[in-house]
């Protein structure tokens, strides 16, 4: 597991008596943002749903977005949490090889991406 250091805390120690002030390191680990993509089908008719189901991990999640490949997208915000599953449906409305891009943005590692590749038939 990497743990970085460096960044300051400031705390404010309160005592039975007086208050006093206080600064350490503050260490945070967990591993690097990731995300994995996958789809219930890669071959799907026109107007069928596919369902898209994501994990993330990393230290403070802001949110996942899917782009289906085809102009349309859903978002899924995390609210700081360090890993989360979940998952988002989508219909295609025309044929086609169409490429899913899943993006988790991690507000201290940045953001990892992963793909999925769905054929589309008939329409």
């Amino acid at each position: 597991m990497d743990v970085k250091t460096g960044a300051k805390v400031c705390a404010v120690i309160l005592a039975a008596v007086a208050g006093s002030a206080a600064c350490s390191d503050l260490a945070y680990g967990g591993g690097p943002v990731s995300i994995t993509l996958t789809a219930d089908r890669t071959t799907a008719a026109v107007g069928q749903d596919v369902t898209f189901t994501y994990d993330v991990t990393g230290e403070l999640l802001d949110g996942v977005t899917v782009e289906f490949g085809d102009g349309v997208a859903d978002t899924m915000l995390t609210g700081g949490a360090q890993t989360a599953r979940g998952r988002f449906i989508h219909a295609y409305g025309a044929s086609g090889s169409f490429t899913a891009l899943g993006v988790v943005y991690d507000n201290r590692l940045g953001r990892d991406s992963a793909t999925v590749v769905v054929q589309v038939t008939g329409g």
